[in-house]
């Protein structure tokens, strides 16, 4: 895909800018006013960091990829670091939280909203712990890297289908037949984090049986017992 790209220095959100620009649009910002995550939580936007939307064409079944692909094209974006990735789309520094991605769609378009923290990372309201680049990459270099990759693993989705970038993403996962905790909005699961299936949902293990999840919250370092 030829990627058309728009540079701010500040937006309420990118992916708010995006939502209204044709496909191949990407919009990037140097900080955002009211930058969003997962579930309506707020993503800090300082600047330094790399904040940027991607407008794809909807792609029908293959919607399901493109969460893992996105991860996938950060962490292949950043060769000679300790990258791993959690389910279903955060990307980890070290197993601390690098990279956020948020995905939203209209009746023809997705918007891929994609955070990374090159300087600085939050340090308070956050779930998970925290990491950045230390300022090693600056965002715009970044921002081409992942571009890059991005047409890759579209051309590999085009040419292959969700099962490839699936094992791509499996390639990269943390917690492989370990011990995790499921923070839904009303519960907590617990059991063995057995991968992912072939619509992406994650698969859990419990005593009754294998239990597959859309969606929550994955958290690790749980000892076994």
């Amino acid at each position: 895909m030829k990627w058309d790209i728009h540079q701010f220095d500040t937006l309420e959100s990118t992916n708010a800018t995006a939502l209204l620009c044709p496909v191949g649009t990407v919009v990037m910002a140097e900080s955002q006013t009211a930058g969003r995550g997962r579930y309506g939580r707020t993503w800090q936007s300082p600047k330094g960091n790399l904040y940027m939307s991607l407008v794809l064409p909807d792609l029908g079944k293959d919607n399901v990829a493109v969460p893992f692909l996105t991860a996938v094209a950060v962490a292949d974006s950043l060769p000679g670091f300790d990258i791993s990735l959690k389910w279903p789309n955060d990307v980890l520094l070290s197993g601390k939280k690098l990279a956020g991605i948020l995905i939203e769609k209209t009746q023809d378009k997705l918007v891929v909203g994609i955070g990374v923290n090159v300087m600085t990372s939050p340090e308070e309201g956050i779930l998970y712990p925290t990491a950045n680049l230390a300022g090693r990459l600056r965002p715009m270099t970044l921002a081409k890297r992942i571009l890059l990759q991005y047409n890759t693993l579209l051309d590999l989705l085009d040419k292959k289908g969700f099962k490839e970038i699936r094992k791509r993403w499996l390639g990269y996962a943390t917690g492989i037949h370990k011990k995790i905790s499921i923070h839904l909005a009303d519960t907590e699961l617990q059991g063995i984090f057995k991968g992912i299936d072939a619509k992406g949902a994650l698969l859990l293990k419990q005593k009754s049986g294998t239990r597959t999840l859309t969606v929550g919250d994955v958290f690790f370092n749980l000892k076994d017992k």
